[in-house]
């Protein structure tokens, strides 16, 4: 299920290229790491923005009917970033469950990015989208890498851990 690639961004490049085509959307949460961007600029996709919610306590949080209607029928691919960056959300299960029924339901492939796994706050848990349920693992692509943890930015590798035969 583990197919190498030479960084997290090219892994969104390549799994927004294999499902869409120019013009097509892609749908991901700001504020966010401005490289995930790219896509835009070497696919010409369109980025579809659905905004997280800056609480009063300082954390964020999904409005899910703003997601939902961030989705439409040029949309073909969510980047999820799971801890977020930049603002460390770690998605609890019950959100992921929520945004992987939405992209089930709309057909979007979800690509996450788990780059920050091992780096969340004490008392959060990191839990990739992926592991929810075989229905969901078959409609993603989980992106990681042990630059961050390690602190080896510099060390261009990654992999994309792909369950779907399919999809690989």
């Amino acid at each position: 299920d583990v197919v190498p690639t030479s960084g997290v961004v090219v892994g969104f490049n390549v799994a927004s290229n294999a499902v869409a085509k120019r013009g097509d959307g892609y749908l991901m949460q700001t504020p966010a790491y401005k490289r995930f961007f790219t896509v835009e600029e070497h696919l010409g996709l369109e980025p579809k923005i659905s905004e997280l919610v800056l609480e009063q306590d300082g954390s964020y949080s999904v409005d899910m009917d703003e997601f939902e209607k961030a989705i439409d029928e040029s949309t073909k691919i969510f980047h999820l970033c799971n801890p977020h960056n930049p603002t460390g959300k770690v998605f609890s299960k019950d959100e992921m469950l929520k945004i992987a029924e939405v992209c089930l339901k709309k057909g979007l492939l979800i690509c996450s990015d788990d780059i920050h796994s091992d780096i969340v706050y004490s008392g959060s848990k990191h839990i990739p989208i992926a592991s929810l349920s075989d229905e969901i693992a078959q409609n993603s692509i989980t992106l990681i890498s042990p630059s961050k943890t390690f602190n080896v930015a510099g060390f261009k590798s990654s992999a994309a851990i792909i369950q779907n035969p399919e999809m690989r």
